[in-house]
């Protein structure tokens, strides 16, 4: 047993790395990749963005700023072949909504070596998956409360854990101005053992600010957020994101990111026509990497 053990550790810590550079800290290193190509392409800069079945992740209050029912998916191709895809169903209410997420995450073909070798001795695999349910309500005209409660479940090689986490999300729309307050707390709960030892999770605290003016400059208008970020076991991290939206169709999206070690930048676009849109972003890596990939669609219903 101890052979594989030592293959756990060397899974989880490489995923950690190609995820947050936080490698060793907390488990589950899937649960910080941000999903759609809307957020990705505004540097992750959407708590208080997030108005569509992608708030399930984001931010579950954000629910209540969808303008009616909605479908969401997306396929990413993250770094080393990794392979993530996420998928969310929205029914909205007058004064409330209800919206059910999975999100899978898989890396194959991981090669294992217990000393320094040509060839490894074998290679392994890793599977994440991330499924719930997730509430909100109006409390005030402009208040919005959402909670999402999560199943989470890991398999490393041969050995499975399964555990629970609870997210707890805010949004403020301010009266009569087009500013977007919200704040979330997300991966609340507890997993239990793999093997000997239990993953911790990624618990984090989001706080988000959104403007979008009603004034349109010509055909185009504009979207910004800047999002704060803290895990309970780093510092803080700043993201911010631009949308522009022309002729009501073509969304083209930037962000930048600040205290990541393996990135800063984001981009993507997205085009939508009558109930239906696309979306697709590029994040670029540092330290020769690569890039991360995501393509997204949208349904009303």
């Amino acid at each position: 047993m101890r052979w594989i053990h030592i293959w756990g550790m060397i899974v989880g810590i490489g995923i950690g790395l190609l995820v947050a550079g936080e490698a060793g800290q907390t488990g589950l290193p899937f649960l910080k990749i941000g999903v759609g190509a809307p957020a990705a392409g505004m540097g992750n800069a959407y708590t208080a963005v997030a108005s569509d079945a992608f708030a399930t992740y984001w931010n579950p209050a954000g629910l209540m700023a969808a303008r009616s029912g909605n479908v969401v998916f997306t396929h990413t191709n993250w770094l080393f072949d990794a392979i993530s895809e996420f998928a969310a169903w929205q029914v909205r209410g007058q004064q409330s909504s209800v919206a059910l997420h999975l999100y899978t995450f898989y890396v194959g073909q991981i090669p294992v070596r217990l000393i320094p070798s040509d060839q490894p001795l074998a290679t392994t695999n890793a599977q994440y998956l991330s499924g719930g349910i997730s509430y909100a309500r109006n409390l005030r005209p402009h208040l919005a409360l959402g909670v999402t409660l999560k199943y989470l479940y890991e398999k490393i090689y041969v050995e499975t854990a399964t555990g629970w986490a609870l997210d707890v999300g805010v949004r403020y729309q301010m009266p009569g101005h087009p500013l977007v307050l919200a704040a979330t707390l997300q991966h609340l709960g507890k997993m239990n053992a793999l093997l000997s030892r239990a993953s911790r999770l990624p618990t984090v605290l989001r706080a988000g600010i959104a403007y979008q003016p009603d004034v349109a400059v010509g055909p185009a208008k504009f979207q910004l957020a800047v999002d704060g970020l803290r895990y309970w076991s780093g510092s803080w991290k700043l993201n911010s994101g631009l949308e522009v939206k022309l002729w009501r169709q073509l969304a083209l999206r930037a962000g930048y990111l600040l205290g990541y070690d393996d990135r800063s930048l984001g981009f993507g676009f997205g085009f939508q026509k009558a109930t239906l849109r696309f979306d697709y972003s590029f994040n670029p890596f540092g330290a020769g990497l690569g890039e991360v990939h995501r393509f997204s669609m949208f349904l009303a219903l």
